[in-house]
């Protein structure tokens, strides 16, 4: 490790002993603590509130004094960005109220990004105490050192000392690309050179991290791995957990309702009602559309908000956590396949059948009816003999002239959103009407 980053991270270390004794940082995780219990009843009247404040602050919502919470429209990204600022809460003379703001913005995955207006006081400390619970939940040491691998901004430092919702040191590493000189560099600089005690980021990157350290024989062994942004493949799990001897929690949050739901031990996703009250819609085959109102939105009220994701159906789980439980979530709406004639494919089974086939790390992309393009790391694993396989069972499952078949991509590597995100399944063609078929495979 060079002199340069051992310095900066002993210089966090130090600023973050200073910050955790500011008595405004001391105050602010007290009331960090006191909102962690999950509760219900307090669920009730924050939900209570923002109904109020919708009707009486709102102009979107004005219309709908006295109505119930399923009266209230259900708001998709066509209508949130349509009526950005009739959905800012204002006072009687039409001014927003005091406080800091700031805008989330979407990673425009699914297109043109959408923005929301939140606050510290709102949606900065909703988050913060549903990570503190997350913290508790999983066992993470009150402080220490965390490699985040999260979508990070252009100017975001190296290390960073990080007081709330606990004291930790933050390594924020880019997802690891071998051509660049940087990235290689500060992978060299500090990965395997300080213990790590948590380990955050996006799927794919956390994936390319396992396989990093596992290819240089490199030791990692953090009290757990919390990841986010994508979908992560069982095979890629099973990469990341054999890697660093610990279990992998996917934590699904949204820009625009903040931290939502995370795993249970068992695997199924548990939606944090008292915070982010989940609705699941257009119930098909068991699969849903996936709707949340943040309780904590009053600057700007996201209610019965269609996220764009989809989930298996909601279950009784016995893990001992609280909060609405689905099986799972399964990605993306509107990502099918286009067969040759045109018809739709459901895609989980083909993700399923990559992952089971072994594959930690992949994409599809699909610019052409009845063409499915693999992306796989250039330093990985080559699928020629998963390809083949698959191809072969799916000529005898569809009909002549119709379904789709997969190929390596020619050129070029993963699809990247302009935040750095990867999605993966990339649809370039416009879905046609009609349902999807699925059991393909």
């Amino acid at each position: 490790m060079t002199v340069e980053p051992a310095q900066a991270l002993e210089d966090r270390r130090t600023e973050l002993a200073q910050l955790s004794a500011v008595p405004r940082v001391q105050r602010k995780r007290a009331r960090i603590d006191r909102m962690v219990p999950f509760d219900t009843e307090q669920g009730r009247q924050r939900l209570a509130e923002l109904l109020r404040t919708a009707v009486e602050r709102v102009p979107y919502y004005r219309a709908f004094a006295g109505a119930g919470f399923a009266d209230f429209p259900v708001m998709g990204k066509t209508e949130l960005r349509a009526h950005f600022a009739d959905l800012i809460s204002r006072d009687p003379t039409g001014e927003i109220g005091n406080g800091r703001f700031f805008l989330n913005q979407t990673s425009g995955s699914t297109g043109q990004p959408v923005r929301s207006l939140t606050t510290t006081s709102t949606g900065g400390m909703a988050n913060a105490a549903l990570h503190e619970r997350l913290n508790r939940q999983l066992g993470f040491p009150e402080s220490g050192t965390v490699l985040n691998l999260g979508l990070l901004y252009p100017d975001t430092p190296l290390f960073e000392a990080v007081p709330l919702p606990r004291p930790y040191v933050k390594c924020n590493l880019r997802g690891f690309d071998p051509t660049s000189p940087s990235v290689v560099a500060d992978y060299e600089a500090v990965v395997g050179r300080f213990p790590v005690d948590k380990i955050t980021g996006s799927s794919s990157r956390v994936i390319a991290l396992a396989r990093y350290c596992a290819e240089r024989g490199i030791r990692l062994r953090p009290h757990g791995v919390v990841a986010s942004y994508e979908h992560m493949p069982d095979s890629g799990r099973q990469v990341v957990e054999s890697t660093f001897g610990c279990r992998v929690t996917m934590l699904y949050m949204t820009s625009e309702t903040g931290y939502s739901a995370w795993e249970c031990p068992e695997r199924r996703m548990h939606f944090q009602d008292d915070f982010v009250l989940p609705e699941f819609l257009n119930e098909e085959a068991g699969v849903s559309d996936i709707a949340l109102s943040s309780l904590t939105s009053t600057p700007m009220p996201i209610l019965r908000y269609v996220t764009g994701d989809r989930a298996g159906p909601v279950v009784s789980c016995g893990c001992g956590l609280p909060g609405t439980a689905v099986e799972s979530l399964l990605g993306r709406a509107k990502t099918g396949f286009v067969g040759l004639a045109g018809e739709i494919y459901a895609p989980w089974a083909l993700l399923a059948a990559l992952s089971a086939a072994g594959l930690p790390d992949f994409q599809l992309v699909q610019e052409e009816a009845g063409w499915l393009d693999l992306v796989v790391p250039s330093a990985g694993p080559r699928p020629a003999e998963v390809l083949t396989d698959l191809n072969t069972r799916l000529r005898a499952a569809f009909q002549p002239r119709e379904g789709f078949q997969l190929r390596v991509r020619a050129a070029g590597g993963f699809v990247l959103t302009d935040t750095g995100k990867r999605n993966p399944i990339v649809q370039r063609l416009a879905l046609p009407a009609g349902p999807e078929r699925s059991g393909y495979v």
